[in-house]
């Protein structure tokens, strides 16, 4: 098996019933068609994938997922591109800009321990603020393995 990361660029179709989702991938080796059962992904996630690659006669070389992980969102470019692909209800490709480009690599942080500093970013409220730091902590790389590694406790 073989494992890949990237972004979740687009969403090409979803089976609501059984989960099963055809997406584009965006990584290191450009854009990788993605097939695979998810209980639930977003545009703009940054995604570790196992699997392998195979060749649908109608559309080509595929990655076909067997397990997936949500991870956090890595670099400062990366966080900007998470923020402003409408995953946070409320922060589009501007906002998202104004916000990394203030908190740099401490915007996570910034969003969950001092949210109210959001407020000094022009367009963003204190309830604003309190709205965008509560949908981040409802996000799946909260207690994704990649995101407790980063945090210091993960396996090892």
């Amino acid at each position: 098996m073989e494992e890949i990361k990237g972004y979740v660029e687009h969403i090409v179709y979803r089976n609501e019933d059984n989960g099963y989702t055809v997406f584009h991938l965006n990584n290191s080796d450009g854009e990788v068609t993605c097939v695979g059962n998810f209980h639930f992904i977003e545009e703009g996630e940054l995604l570790r994938l196992t699997g392998g690659y195979t060749t649908h006669k109608m559309y080509g070389l595929q990655f076909a997922v067997e397990e997936s992980e949500v991870c956090e969102p890595e670099d400062l470019i990366s966080i900007e591109r998470y923020l402003g692909s409408g995953a946070i209800k409320g922060i589009g490709a501007a906002l998202a800009g104004k916000i990394v480009k203030k908190f740099k690599e401490n915007t996570f942080r910034i969003i969950e321990e001092e949210p109210e500093r959001l407020a000094e970013i022009k367009g963003i409220s204190e309830r604003k603020a309190r709205e965008i730091a509560s949908q981040v902590k409802g996000k799946p790389w909260k207690s994704a393995p990649c995101w407790r590694k980063r945090r210091g406790c993960g396996r090892r």
